[in-house]
């Protein structure tokens, strides 16, 4: 029998990509059918979700999308390889992941407010880590750092976020 290849836009290691595979594992018990991951990664999850918009229609080929491919890259990009509600049908809801926003313990800022003050000040020296723009760990970091002529510079990384830093 053929078995199903559930398409994880991530590299391996990440937050979805751990999902994938506690979710394969079940599926080919409950289905009897053997199913497969393959990592296809790149622009913020987009690259794997254009695999599958662009896949046959036969049922063998599914993405374990996230809120970055099926909403964020919709409105990031001028031209989205896809258009997610119109490649794509719903399933399942798999699960909620919550985002934390992280330092080294001795960035003087104890809270939000105090790590936007420090940031409008340490500006030109604030890096953060990212799955790439368009992914669900990039946008937060864009919409909470203030805004000024010298950006935070932000470093993509291929399965998961690391914690902003100076």
């Amino acid at each position: 029998m053929r078995p199903l290849t559930m398409v994880i836009p991530f590299a391996a290691g990440g937050a979805v990509d751990v999902m994938g595979r506690i979710l394969a594992a079940r599926l080919t018990e409950v289905l009897g059918q053997r199913v497969v991951i393959e990592n296809v990664g790149g622009a913020g999850g987009m690259n794997g979700a254009y695999r599958v918009a662009k896949a046959a229609p036969d049922g063998y080929e599914f993405v374990l999308g996230s809120v970055g491919t099926h909403a964020q890259n919709q409105s990031l990009y001028k031209k989205p390889l896809y258009h997610a509600a119109v490649d794509f049908a719903p399933v399942a809801l798999i699960a909620e992941t919550p985002l934390v926003m992280a330092a080294r313990k001795d960035l003087p800022a104890n809270n939000l407010p105090e790590f936007i003050t420090y940031a409008r000040v340490n500006q030109t020296q604030m890096h953060y880590g990212s799955a790439g723009t368009g992914s669900a760990t990039n946008w937060p970091a864009c919409c909470s750092m203030p805004r000024s002529a010298s950006p935070s510079r932000m470093f993509p990384i291929g399965a998961a976020s690391p914690p902003c830093r100076t």
